[in-house]
């Protein structure tokens, strides 16, 4: 390839990964281990602009990740689970594979995160939340 090719791809790879947001793991989780994932029920504080009551922790083991390996929780706040029928903690060994993020018309985003098992069978747990914050190491 030549460096007029080279420097137009950078380009587009740039501009692609410039499209998310800026606590989003742009690179992917591909391969990271879920620990766990609880839901937690939160007192909301009725002074914040937007009031945190309820929240989505996932715990991730990031050290096999291909790409990023620092990530150590996943809150989402105000949250709901659009596929209620997985239950992702009694899933044997599962693997974030890949995900896609979504910004939604409300100020809310969709996360759609595919699951492997340890037997290989594949799901897709689907969330829509309205805060993220991410604990990285």
């Amino acid at each position: 390839m030549s460096k007029k090719g080279i420097k137009a791809a950078a380009k587009k790879l740039e501009e692609y990964y410039a499209q998310f947001p800026d606590w989003y793991w742009k690179y992917g989780l591909h391969d990271a281990a879920i620990l766990s994932i609880s839901e937690l029920q939160l007192a909301p504080n009725y002074k914040e602009k937007t009031p945190k009551y309820n929240c989505l922790e996932i715990e991730l083991d990031c050290k096999n990740a291909l790409y990023e390996q620092n990530i150590k929780t996943i809150r989402l706040y105000n949250y709901k689970i659009k596929t209620p029928d997985i239950d992702i903690n009694s899933i044997d060994k599962p693997w974030w594979m890949g995900d896609t993020i979504k910004e939604l018309n409300n100020q809310q985003y969709s996360l759609d995160i595919e699951i492997e098992s340890a037997s290989g069978s594949r799901k897709h747990f689907i969330v829509e939340f309205e805060i993220p914050e991410i604990e990285r190491k």
